[in-house]
Order: structure tokens, then sequence, then C-alpha cells
């Protein structure tokens, strides 16, 4: 998540700069890059860990990653454009990037406590609690 969260922090605070100065198109284009690559492997990063880490659950990880995105975007669509409008583009970037910091900075957490996380769960499933398991389907290969 290191490289996540700097190569995204970087490129969310200085497109923004960028953007509200009148800097070069280029540049610009080259930040949104560096900024898209460290949401790329920092989607990518939790992804896998979850997906390795929650193996029975990895339909509901994918589900409920499709419905965050999806309420992501719309609250963007709705919400940042008129902020964007009203504050220019340095002040939403600004805060992005201290949001993604903050972000990324609780995989700490995770990366030392992820071992008791994981038993936890797998002591106090709620899945199971609430009778919500789902199986995949199951081959008799014989």
């Amino acid at each position: 998540m290191a490289p996540a969260c700097v190569a995204c922090a970087f490129g969310m605070f200085f497109f923004g700069y960028t953007l509200e100065h009148g800097s070069p198109a280029e540049l610009c284009a080259f930040l949104q890059g560096l900024m898209m690559v460290g949401v790329l492997i920092g989607i990518f990063s939790t992804l896998s860990y979850g997906l390795d880490a929650f193996r029975n659950q990895s339909n509901e990880i994918f589900i409920m990653n499709m419905l965050f995105k999806n309420f992501m975007f719309y609250g963007l669509s709705n919400y940042a454009n008129p902020w964007v409008a009203s504050n220019g583009p340095e002040q939403i970037m600004y805060v992005f990037g201290g949001t993604t910091i903050f972000f990324s900075l609780l995989a700490i957490p995770v990366y030392i406590y992820g071992k008791r996380l994981r038993s936890w769960w797998a002591r106090h499933d709620l899945f199971k609690i609430l009778k919500m398991e789902t199986h995949g389907p199951t081959s008799e290969m014989g």
C-alpha cells in the first residue's frame, strides 16, 4: 500500500495544484496518470488481500466492491461537480489526497493485526451466525 499511497497522494495533490494554476496539459495528464497508477495499485492490493484472506466470501467481496464503486461514482457525479465549480479543482483534490493518505495508513493496523482479525472472523463469522452463508457449485470429478 505504500507505493499506492505515495503515487496517489502525490498525483492528487499536484494534479489539483497544476489545474488550479494553469500548468501545461502534458504535466496535468502525467499527474493524472500517476494518480490513477496509485489508485489501481491500491485497488488491486486490497482486493487481492480480501480474496486471499476470505476465500469463502469472494462473491460477497466482489458484490460489495461493485456496490461501493457505484455509490462512490453516484456521489462524485452529484456532489463533486458542484464542489469543483464553486471552489476550483485544487481544494477537492487536496481533500481526496488527504483521504487517500488516511485510508492508506489504515493498512498498517491490518498488516500488524491481520492474523488476529482473520482468526476472530473465523470464530465469529457473521455470515454463519445469520445463516447467510453461500456455497458455490461443487463438482464431482471422478
